[in-house]
């Protein structure tokens, strides 16, 4: 379940719906039955669904739109400063000021978030994935449509990004002690694959449910597979438990300022990737939710306008 973006009205409504197998974009046009004319552009970032396909429910006549943008170069890597980082209360996002707490007391503001973003380490084993313009989505919907390709991480998926920034903040002897998760798929192999190269031990508690293909791709990365539980909340609660009684530490697959942030280097990447005058909209399918947190914490700093 992953990310989306649209643009400015008129434009089609995008309903999403998914299953296991099934991702749909169902379109709703405006009633005068014409996609807009208005060039505008949509991403989505895609990466947990198994072979998505694109069902349509209605005909519509096709516009033409002007050649796409092309998306920008990485811009050279230059010192970002505290001070750079500022901002005026106020502003779209901001928060109030107020005086400095200490780092126990659970606040993580816009600020704060946008920091660990720009620090986040998941290009020591992610890959910053390209976009791609989607010609025929596009010409159908009247929009300019991109989709970002988180399905081309090592472990096909997004959720890489944030195992692997949770777990590279550990400190040694807690990597000593090893890692615990609890997941029924993409999590589980980015926790895996994020133990391999740290050098950690990985228990990754599964529901019984778990097809075999899924908890067998997680054990060929080295990790300890539990399968326990009917349900993912119980072998959540088995997993707490174990990482309690045997010291290690618990992954969370979305609630976690680390894990979020590394959601969020995909937004960096879309701001990065496309000019500025060509992103007007980012959708993002929400499951637990780090994915939206972590992108909106970037973009909506960086690029208040951008919805």
């Amino acid at each position: 379940m992953e990310t989306v973006w649209f643009s400015p009205s008129p434009v089609p409504t995008l309903n999403l719906k998914h299953s296991l197998s099934t991702f749909q974009l169902i379109t709703t046009l405006p009633k005068n039955n014409k996609p807009t004319r208005h060039p505008s552009t949509v991403v989505v970032v895609t990466a947990t669904l198994t072979n998505p396909t694109v069902q349509f429910h209605k005909s519509t006549s096709t516009t033409l739109l002007p050649p796409p943008p092309l998306p920008l170069p990485p811009p050279p890597l230059t010192e970002v400063t505290a001070d750079s980082l500022s901002y005026e209360s106020g502003h779209l996002g901001a928060v109030p000021r107020k005086q400095a707490t200490g780092a126990g007391d659970g606040v993580h503001n816009a600020m704060s978030y946008l920091t660990k973003i720009l620090s986040a380490k998941v290009y020591d084993v992610a890959v910053e994935s390209p976009l791609d313009y989607a010609s025929k989505l596009s010409e159908k919907l009247g929009v300019h449509f991109w989709l970002k390709r988180e399905d081309l991480q090592p472990v096909f998926s997004f959720k890489l990004r944030g195992a692997y920034n949770m777990m590279a903040k550990l400190t040694t002897k807690e990597l000593e002690k090893g890692v615990i998760c609890s997941s029924a798929g993409n999590h589980a192999q980015g926790v895996a694959l994020s133990a391999q190269r740290l050098g950690c031990h990985a228990v990754i508690a599964m529901p019984i449910t778990t097809p075999e293909i899924k908890w067998k791709s997680v054990e060929r990365l080295g990790a300890t597979v539990v399968l326990v539980g009917e349900s993912y909340d119980e072998a959540q609660a088995y997993a707490k438990k174990r990482a309690e009684d045997e010291g290690r530490t618990f992954i969370a697959p979305f609630d976690h300022p680390e894990v979020i942030a590394g959601q969020g280097t995909i937004g960096m990447e879309i701001v990065r990737q496309l000019p500025a005058a060509s992103l007007h909209a980012i959708f993002v399918p929400v499951g637990g939710g780090g994915l939206i947190a972590g992108i909106a914490a970037y973009v909506k700093r960086v690029r208040p306008e951008v919805k």
